[in-house]
C-alpha cells in the first residue's frame, strides 16, 4: 500500500512478537515517537547532517518534551508503503533522497526464522542534485524497549557484535497482563560500520548540536548553552551501571559518517531481543522456538549478519507472491492484507517444549489471555494457507493443559493462562465474577470452544491432508462432539466468542458452529477409516440442520435467535460447510442470507447482527467466503479499507468497529485478522 492513496491508522515498524513490537502511530514519521502495539513511547530518533545541516527523518529529536529542544529541518516524507513482510519509507528534498526500510523476517515456512527476534532497518540515500555531500546519519535507541516502564532500570554494554541495553532477569516471568511490556532481557543494536555510544537522551541531542550547528558558526567561541549549563545526564552510560528510565533516559547512539557521491549510500541496521525465557509453561520457564537446537544469541546474531542478503531476497519473493494472490482479487484486499499479515504473526510467541511446538498468541488489548482458543479459531485461515504446524502450535498448549489435569470440565476451555503465564485458564474465574454468581461456568464458552477445537484440527487435517493430529487428540475431540451433540443444537443462555455482546440465549450462529463442527467430525472420522462412527455423527448433523433451516427461518432471512423473528446476524460460522464441502445447508440458505446482508450495509462494514451498528472485520470476511459474489466482496473489503484509511483512530488495525462512523468500538493489534486471509484458502 502506498501512503499516497492508502492511510493505514498506524504502521508496522518492528513486529517480532508481543512484547518486541513497534509501530508508527502517525501519518509522517516524524509526526509522533514510535510505540510499542500498546501506544507506549519506544523511541527510535533518527537524523542525519547534509553538510552540517541537520534534518530529522525518523521520531523526533526531543521524544519525551521534559525540557525544550529545538529541533530541525524535517526531512519531507513523499510516500510510506507498506508490505507484508516490510515498511518503506521515502523522504526528499532537492538535495538527497532518503529510502528507509523496517523488514521483520516473519517468513512462515522457515520458523527458526520466523522465530529469531531480529529485525532490520536499511537505508538506501541517493544525492538529488549531482553534487557530492559529507553525511553525518544518526539513530538513537531508547531504554524504554526493555521495561515495563520508565521508573525501571537498565544497564549499557557493548559486545564483539552489538551495543545492547538490558533490565537483567529479576523480573523474568514475574508478572501477566494485557497493558503489559517485556521487562526483562536485552535488547541488542547491531550496525555494521557505524561508531556506537551510550548516553543521556540529553547528551545526544547536544552531540547532535555540537557537531553540526555550532560549527556552521565558527565566530560563536561561547558554549550555546552558557556558563550554567543544566545538567543532562551522562555523557557516556558507564558499562553495567544501571539508569533509570525516567532519570536521564538512556539511549544507545549509532553514528556513521560518509562522502556522498552519485553511486549512493546503503546500509542497514539489526536489531535483536534476548528474552532469556519466553514463556511460563504450566510452571516451567521456556525457550524460544529458535534454541532448539543448541544455538545461543551471539550465533543467532551472527546468522541474521550472514543471511541479510539472503534473506532480504526471499523476503521479496514471499511478498511478492502473496501480494499477486491478493491483487488478482482487490487492490485494496492486497492493502488490507499487507497491513494484517505482520500483526497476525506477531501476536504470537513460538517455543518448543517437551518435544512439540507452541506458537501461543496474546489476546492483545482485550484481556491479555494466552492461547486463547477462540483468538485461535478467527486467525487460522492465515497459518493454514502457509503451514498448518503452526495451529498445532497455537492447539498443542490447550491439549497440554488438560493433559496435566488443569481442565475439570466436560467442554473445551477458553485459554491456557495470561501472556505470558500459560499456568491454567483465568478467563471467567477472577474474584470480580465470584462476587455475583456462585456458578463459576457463567462466564464460560462452552458451545463456542467445543466447536472452534473440532474446527481447527479439521483445518489443520484437511490441509495437511493426513489425520494423525486428529487421531491423536480423538479422545478429547470425541468427548466435545458428544457435548455438541447433547448442547449444541439449541444453546442455553451462554457467551459465544462475541463476549463483548452479552450473553444470549438460543443463537442461531452459534448453532451453525455446533453443526459445521459435528459435519467436521464426521468427515476427519470418514478420513481415518472411522466408517460407521461418520455415518452417526454425518446423521445427527445433517439432522440439525434440517431443524436449523426451518426453525430460524423468518420468512425472508435466518434469525439472530431461534425466538427473534424481527433479527438477524452475520453466520459467519457457515463458511465452514463451504469450505470443506460438508453440504449441510442448502444453496437456498445462502442465496437469502447473501440478499439480508447486502440489504444492511452502513457506510463502513455490515454490522454483526441486529443489535448494534458495530461489526468484527474477521467475520465480515469471513462472510464473503461464504458467497460467489464479487459484488458482496467488494462491498465488504471497500468499506473496510475506507474505515482503515479514514478512521482518527490511530492504533494498529482494530478488528472491532463502528459501521456508521470511522470510529474503533474496541480491540487492537490482534492476531485474529489472520482471518482475513480467508479468499486465498482452498483445501
Amino acid at each position: 500500500m502506498d501512503n499516497n492513496q492508502f492511510r493505514a491508522p498506524a504502521v508496522p515498524l518492528i513486529t517480532n512478537d508481543p512484547m518486541f513490537s513497534l509501530w508508527s502511530f502517525a501519518t509522517n514519521l516524524t509526526d509522533d515517537t514510535t510505540r510499542h502495539w500498546t501506544g507506549v513511547r519506544q523511541f527510535i530518533i533518527g537524523a542525519l547532517a547534509v553538510d552540517d545541516i541537520v534534518y530529522e527523518f525518523l521520531g523526533k529529536v526531543n521524544p519525551v518534551n521534559t525540557r525544550y529542544f529545538t529541533g530541525y529541518k524535517i526531512l519531507p516524507q513523499t510516500s510510506c508503503s507498506v508490505r507484508p513482510l516490510s515498511t518503506e519509507y521515502t523522504f526528499e528534498n532537492e538535495i538527497i533522497r532518503l529510502e528507509l526500510i523496517f523488514t521483520s523476517p516473519l517468513l512462515p515456512d522457515d520458523l527458526m526464522l520466523l522465530s529469531r527476534p531480529a529485525s532490520y532497518i536499511t537505508y538506501k540515500i541517493t544525492p538529488l542534485d549531482g553534487k557530492e555531500h559529507n553525511i553525518h546519519l544518526y539513530f538513537g535507541f531508547s531504554g524504554e524497549f526493555c521495561v515495563n516502564d520508565e521508573s525501571q532500570e537498565v544497564y549499557a554494554c557493548t559486545d564483539s557484535r552489538s551495543i545492547y541495553f538490558s533490565s537483567g532477569t529479576d523480573h523474568m516471568l514475574k508478572r501477566c497482563g494485557d497493558d503489559h511490556r517485556i521487562e526483562w532481557g536485552t535488547f541488542h543494536v547491531i550496525a555494521p560500520g557505524h561508531l556506537l555510544w551510550a548516553m543521556s537522551l540529553r547528551q545526544f541531542q547536544f552531540r547532535i548540536r555540537q557537531n553540526h550547528t555550532n560549527t556552521s558558526y565558527p565566530s560563536n567561541y561561547q558554549d550555546y548553552q552558557g556558563p550554567n549549563r543544566e545538567c543532562a545526564g551522562p555523557n557516556e552510560l558507564i558499562q553495567y551501571e544501571k539508569y533509570k528510565i525516567n532519570d536521564c533516559y538512556p539511549t544507545l547512539v549509532t553514528e556513521e559518517e560518509f562522502l556522498l557521491d552519485e553511486n549512493g549510500w546503503e546500509n542497514h541496521l539489526i536489531l535483536c531481543y534476548d528474552d532469556v525465557k519466553s514463556i511460563q509453561y504450566f510452571g516451567e520457564n521456556i525457550d524460544a522456538y529458535w534454541k532448539k537446537d543448541g544455538d545461543d544469541f551471539n550465533v543467532l546474531m551472527q546468522k541474521a549478519i550472514d543471511e541479510y542478503d539472503s534473506i532480504m531476497k526471499r523476503v521479496a519473493d514471499f511478498e511478492e507472491d502473496l501480494l499477486a494472490r491478493a491483487n488478482a482479487l482487490s487492490p485494496k484486499y492486497a492493502d488490507l492484507l499487507s497491513l494484517a499479515y505482520r500483526q497476525a504473526v506477531a501476536g504470537h510467541k513460538l517455543t518448543w517444549h517437551d518435544g512439540e511446538l507452541q506458537f501461543s498468541s496474546k489476546e492483545n488489548y482485550s484481556n491479555g489471555c494466552i492461547a486463547t482458543v477462540d483468538v485461535t479459531y478467527p486467525s487460522i485461515p492465515l497459518f493454514l494457507i502457509y503451514n498448518p504446524e503452526l495451529v498445532k502450535g497455537m492447539l498443542n498448549p490447550i491439549f497440554k493443559m488438560i493433559e496435566k489435569g488443569l481442565w475439570p470440565y466436560e467442554f473445551a476451555p477458553h485459554d491456557a493462562g495470561t501472556y505470558p503465564l500459560a499456568n491454567g485458564q483465568v478467563y471467567g474465574f477472577s474474584f470480580k465474577y465470584f462476587r455475583h454468581r456462585k456458578d463459576p461456568l457463567f462466564r464460560q464458552m462452552p458451545v463456542e470452544e467445543c466447536g472452534n477445537m473440532i474446527l481447527c484440527v479439521a483445518g489443520v487435517s484437511f490441509a495437511e491432508k493426513k489425520f494423525d493430529y486428529f487421531e491423536k487428540h480423538y479422545a478429547l475431540l470425541k468427548q466435545w462432539a458428544d457435548y455438541l451433540v447433547n448442547i449444541g443444537y439449541d444453546p442455553e443462555y451462554q457467551l459465544c466468542t462475541d463476549d463483548f455482546a452479552g450473553h444470549l440465549a438460543h443463537n442461531c450462529n452459534l448453532s451453525v458452529k455446533a453443526i459445521c463442527a459435528l459435519g467436521a467430525f464426521a468427515k476427519m472420522l470418514d478420513a481415518s477409516g472411522k466408517a460407521e462412527d461418520a455415518a452417526h455423527y454425518r446423521a445427527i448433523a445433517e439432522e440439525f440442520a434440517a431443524k436449523w433451516m426451518e426453525n430460524a427461518f423468518n420468512g425472508t432471512h435466518y434469525q439472530l435467535t431461534f425466538d427473534q423473528p424481527d433479527t438477524w446476524s452475520i453466520k459467519y460460522n457457515m463458511v465452514w460447510d463451504k469450505l470443506l464441502d460438508l453440504k449441510l445447508f442448502s444453496e437456498e440458505v445462502y442465496a437469502r442470507e447473501l440478499a439480508c446482508y447486502k440489504s444492511h450495509f452502513n457506510a463502513y462494514g455490515l454490522p454483526l447482527d441486529s443489535r448494534s451498528d458495530y461489526t468484527k472485520t474477521d467475520w465480515e470476511m469471513w462472510s464473503t467466503a461464504m458467497f460467489d459474489d464479487k459484488e458482496y466482496f467488494d462491498m465488504i473489503v471497500d468499506r473496510m479499507w475506507k474505515f482503515l484509511h479514514e478512521t482518527p483512530d490511530r492504533i494498529p488495525f482494530s478488528d472491532l468497529l463502528f459501521t456508521s462512523a470511522p470510529i474503533e468500538r474496541g480491540f487492537q493489534a490482534r492476531t485474529v485478522q489472520g482471518g482475513l486471509f480467508i479468499n486465498l484458502l482452498k483445501f
